[in-house]
C-alpha cells in the first residue's frame, strides 16, 4: 500500500461529510509561487474544502521535460505548503508504479476515501491535450475539471471541453522551465518560489552544475 503523507486517518479527513477535494496534479520541477497562488484561487473561487497537491515521480505528458529527482520534488513541495492549512500533500503516485496516469491514481483514491468528491485542477494548456490523456472522458466524468487561464490560452469559445469549469484568475507568466533555465544562469530566483523551499533549491543546482562541470 502506498504511503499518505497526510498526517490524518485515511477514513476521516477533516471532520466534515463529503469534503470536497481540488486534487493538484504535477510534476511541480519545481514547485513556484505560481503554483501557490493558483491553488489559493482555485480554493476560494472552487469553494473547495482542501487544495491536495499530487505530485508525480514520471508523467507521461511531459516525458522529454528534464525532470529533477522524484524524492527531491516531492520533499520540496511538502516543504512549501506545510504552514498553509488549505494544503495538503498526497504521494500516491509514488506507490503506484510509472508512468503516473491519473485516472489509475483518482480510481485508487475513491477505493481509499469513498466519502470524499474529487476534481481535477489544471492550467488551459493542459485542457487543449486533455483527449490525448489516458482514459480521459472517463477521468473527466468521475473527477470534474476546473481549469485556469494560462498566459497565451483563450478562453474556448462556445462550451468548454469535456464540461470543464474555467476561472478567469489572474495570469501569472511564472513557469518551471523558466525557472530552472535561470538557476543554470546563476541568476536570482527570489520571488519565484517559495522562501521555506529557496536555498534548498539553489545548493541542489549550484552542486548538479558542479558536478557537470568536472
Amino acid at each position: 500500500m502506498p504511503y499518505f503523507g497526510f498526517g490524518f486517518s485515511q477514513k476521516n479527513l477533516m471532520g466534515i461529510s463529503n469534503p470536497h477535494i481540488g486534487l493538484y496534479f504535477g510534476s511541480f520541477n519545481p514547485i513556484h509561487l505560481g503554483h501557490m497562488k493558483v491553488a489559493k484561487y482555485l480554493k476560494k473561487y472552487g469553494k473547495f474544502d482542501s487544495i491536495w497537491f499530487v505530485p508525480s515521480p514520471l508523467n507521461p505528458q511531459k516525458a522529454e521535460e528534464m525532470l529533477l529527482p522524484a524524492n527531491l520534488r516531492l520533499n520540496w513541495v511538502k516543504k512549501a505548503i506545510a504552514e498553509d492549512p488549505d494544503f495538503k500533500i498526497c504521494d500516491v503516485e509514488f506507490g503506484l508504479g510509472m508512468p503516473s496516469y491519473t485516472y489509475r491514481t483518482v480510481k485508487h483514491l475513491y477505493s481509499m476515501y469513498s466519502g470524499h468528491v474529487f476534481s481535477l485542477l489544471m492550467g488551459a494548456d493542459n485542457l487543449m491535450d486533455f483527449h490525448s490523456w489516458n482514459d480521459a472522458q472517463k477521468l473527466a466524468q468521475i473527477c470534474p475539471l476546473h481549469v485556469y487561464a494560462r498566459p497565451g490560452f483563450l478562453k474556448p469559445s462556445g462550451e468548454i471541453p469535456f464540461n470543464a469549469k474555467w476561472y478567469d484568475s489572474p495570469l501569472l507568466d511564472i513557469s518551471a522551465t523558466q525557472i530552472r533555465n535561470l538557476l543554470f544562469e546563476k541568476k536570482d530566483i527570489s520571488g519565484l518560489i517559495p522562501a521555506s523551499i529557496l536555498l534548498d533549491v539553489e545548493t541542489f543546482f549550484q552542486n548538479f552544475i558542479a558536478e557537470s562541470n568536472q
